[in-house]
């Protein structure tokens, strides 16, 4: 199909005075580009092993923070915002990804030449319940430390790439941002995807250290953190004299330990929460085929 000027010009009935009114008060509009759909799935005969479900049955984001007493808990809160996470999941593709994984979104932006940008990067948290889940991606950029935070089921997010699907000891890796090294975020914004494991095997949990900058230049106390960090070199920035104290600190502050809000066994919860993301799943797939569109 011809664009509309073209097809303006090429009219044998309109004078050329309408023509010149109408190419004046021409729309500049350009539709943006639509996000990556979800596409079928092929179901291997293999079923997911614990921890690596199908994130339209489990994802992080569907356990929500640990409220005492009970009846202050919003239930009805978070089964609506579970349903609306797995409705968004049915039409934008959401892979899996964890703390320490390299990823690439592709994001729209109307400031943009093309209207949508491009950002490679580990991620160093996810946090969040429901429909406020977001994750952080940090990137070493013109020797300069990088880092963007996107709502995970932002409108504007397009397409979210796993380039490196890593799984880390600890969940929250701010401590990279005073890496010695800092090119274990540094991250090729042209990266080819490499190959994923099936959900059907495990996924092996990154063992290694990374090795921190002076203690003097830390943006936080890393050592006094609980649980303590497993993927840093610590100890190494202290004399036994400072090791003691710091011990003596934790001591002081065992209460953490029997925090019944840092030890949530969500077991349970998170059973409950499969079975009523399998039956969300059938109910949007029964309104489909009463309600097609």
């Amino acid at each position: 199909m011809l664009p509309v000027k073209a097809r303006i010009l090429r009219h044998e009935n309109i004078s050329n005075v309408m023509k010149i009114m109408l190419l004046r008060f021409e729309s500049k509009f350009v539709a943006p580009a639509r996000p990556v759909l979800k596409t079928k799935q092929v179901t291997t005969t293999r079923p997911a092993i614990e921890g690596r479900e199908d994130p339209e049955i489990f994802s992080p984001e569907y356990i929500p923070r640990q409220v005492l007493p009970e009846w202050h808990r919003n239930n009805l809160k978070y089964r609506l915002e579970r349903m609306d996470c797995l409705r968004r999941r049915q039409i934008v593709n959401l892979p899996e990804f964890y703390p320490g994984s390299l990823v690439r979104v592709t994001y729209s932006d109307k400031h943009s030449v093309g209207k949508f940008l491009k950002f490679a990067g580990r991620v160093i948290y996810r946090d969040g319940f429901g429909m406020d889940c977001h994750f952080c991606l940090r990137n070493i950029l013109d020797n300069e430390g990088v880092e963007v935070v996107f709502p995970l089921y932002s409108p504007l997010i397009q397409h979210i790439e796993v380039l490196r699907l890593e799984k880390w000891v600890d969940t929250d890796l701010r401590y990279l941002r005073d890496a010695h090294d800092q090119s274990v975020c540094e991250v090729d914004m042209d990266m080819v995807p490499e190959a994923i494991l099936p959900n059907s095997e495990p996924l092996p949990a990154v063992e290694k250290k990374v090795k921190l900058r002076p203690r003097r230049t830390w943006g936080w106390k890393f050592h006094r953190a609980w649980p303590e960090p497993r993927n840093a070199y610590l100890s190494e920035h202290f004399v036994t004299e400072e090791l003691t104290m710091n011990q003596r600190y934790i001591d002081t502050h065992s209460w953490r330990k029997f925090d019944i809000c840092r030890h949530h066994d969500f077991i349970q919860e998170k059973k409950d929460v499969m079975d009523e993301m399998k039956m969300n799943k059938l109910r949007i797939k029964a309104n489909k085929t009463t309600n097609p569109v």
